[in-house]
């Protein structure tokens, strides 16, 4: 072997020398440095489109703000004064400064005026980026006074936990008209012979189902001023005082208006309530009726008219023949039926829990119905009246009874006069009712309409069953006796 190649050799296998690691190494370094512009660029992107992120918010924060001004309100003196040119962000390390600037373009067209207005939220920390701008139009919308805020005293948290705030007992709402239309409500403003002008406010309130209550919303009048040290005015409002017992328990959408001398209308300002006085009233018209197999109770009922009802509980007990005494207990046959149920079936479980009527066993059942608060599951609402059933029934339900006369020539048979029941919907959409008789035979069929009444007539002595239906909600289902409840109302739509 010639002595290169064992040199060469013995490198191989013992690793490369200093020149190679060397040589490797700068190679490395070269390469590396080739990407580090690749990093601080990404790096002042990220930065950059943090900063853009958040001047984003702060322009949709200030237009939010706009949006709730009224159309006279709205100039670039009058936004910079309220919302300042400036706003900082604390990110968990440091506060983020940006600029706020706005602008105001007015024009009119056919229907009135407009305004167009622009925030734009730039920055002068690096990395500078551009700026973030949003424009919206305002339209000129109200003759009459505008509301700034409706305030309720005393302010209650609602016992659900929501943002809504709770009304219980005599309750003050106070309706602050915004200070731009002051002078609408006020003759000579801040001077001598200051006196209120022939304004006022309506008051309604609105449930889920956009049912108004009262009937009719409320007039007020009383207006009032507020004066700083020196005399000035820096309030004006309405003020309504109430009992809220007065209103059902629930949640009502409190809608305000006020309105000029002209009986011109402001803005409406809604507020979510919640009225909360005490348990669930008690269920009215509990009806129950036997069924024809004497295994069986069909009942009735119509909701009070309170929101808040989580749920019923149903009970029922039977008539101990033993001892001749109603049993102090009674047995709960459901305690989730849902708030809007106005019917119930009772199928007896005749070999296995209680032997219903026979030929030679009369039984007698009392039912009663409660309510619980949707606030306090164990809130129960007062029951109703007990109603009693007898199975078999002295005259079976689907027999019609005859009062017969004799007379030395003939015997006649006269029956019952026809009955009537009402169908109530309350709420703003249209359905189609049937009713069907004991032997599920369609006698009857129509429509009522929203917010209406539908009186069925013509029913013979019997059972019926009422089904309603409309598009897109829940098939309803009501079972009634006649004439138990005749002129009664044998479903409500809620």
């Amino acid at each position: 072997m010639r002595f290169g190649e064992a040199a060469s050799s013995k490198r191989s296998q013992g690793g490369f020398t200093l020149t190679e690691v060397m040589v490797a190494a700068m190679l490395l370094l070269v390469a590396m440095a080739a990407f580090v512009p690749f990093f601080l660029n990404g790096l002042s992107q990220a930065s950059s489109l943090r900063y853009k992120s958040l001047a984003t918010n702060v322009a949709r924060d200030h237009m939010e703000k706009v949006r709730r001004l009224d159309y006279r309100e709205i100039s670039v003196a009058e936004l910079e004064e309220r919302f300042g040119t400036s706003a900082a962000i604390y990110d968990g390390a440091r506060n983020m400064d940006f600029n706020v600037a706005y602008d105001v373009e007015e024009s009119s067209y056919d229907l009135g005026t407009l305004k167009k207005v622009t925030v734009t939220v730039d920055w002068e920390d690096t990395p500078v980026g551009s700026a973030v701008s949003l424009t919206t139009m305002i339209h000129q919308q109200f003759l009459g006074p505008r509301g700034s805020l409706l305030e309720i005293i005393p302010l209650r948290r609602d016992p659900l936990g929501t943002p809504f705030p709770g009304i219980s007992g005599p309750t003050t709402a106070r309706y602050h008209i915004a200070q731009a239309d002051w002078g609408l409500v006020i003759d000579n403003l801040d001077q001598e012979g200051m006196v209120a002008r022939n304004v006022y406010m309506r008051v309604a309130f609105f449930d889920n189902d956009r049912l108004m209550f009262p009937d009719e919303d409320i007039k007020v009048t009383d207006l009032y001023c507020q004066l700083d040290a020196s005399g000035k005015v820096n309030d004006v409002y309405f003020e309504y005082q109430f009992d809220s017992s007065e209103v059902p328990d629930g949640y009502w959408e409190m809608r305000t208006i006020a309105y000029n001398e002209y009986n011109e209308p402001g803005n409406v300002w809604r507020l979510r309530v919640r009225v909360e006085d005490g348990p669930p009233e008690v269920p009215l018209y509990l009806a129950a009726v036997p069924g024809a197999d004497n295994q069986s109770v069909s009942l009735t009922w119509t909701g009070a008219p309170e929101r808040d009802r989580a749920r019923y509980v149903l009970e029922r007990r039977t008539f101990d023949l033993e001892t001749g005494l109603w049993p102090d207990l009674w047995m709960t046959l459901d305690d989730d039926l849902d708030p809007k149920s106005t019917s119930y079936f009772d199928q007896g479980e005749m070999y296995v829990f209680d032997p219903w009527g026979d030929p030679e066993t009369t039984n007698t059942y009392q039912y009663r119905l409660h309510a619980v608060d949707i606030c306090n599951p164990g809130l129960i609402g007062p029951p109703t009246e007990a109603v009693e059933v007898v199975i078999p029934p002295s005259t079976p339900p689907d027999e019609v009874p005859t009062t017969t006369s004799s007379t030395t020539t003939s015997t006649t048979s006269t029956t019952l006069p026809p009955s009537s029941g009402d169908v109530v919907n309350t709420t703003n959409q249209s359905y189609f009712v049937t009713v069907k008789n004991a032997s599920n035979s369609v006698i009857f069929s129509s429509s009522v309409g929203k917010n209406s009444t539908l009186t069925v007539t013509n029913l013979a002595e019997g059972y019926y069953q009422l089904v309603a239906t409309s598009p897109g909600k829940p098939t309803l289902t009501q079972s009634f006796f006649m004439p138990e409840q005749h002129n009664q109302v044998v479903m409500n739509i809620l």
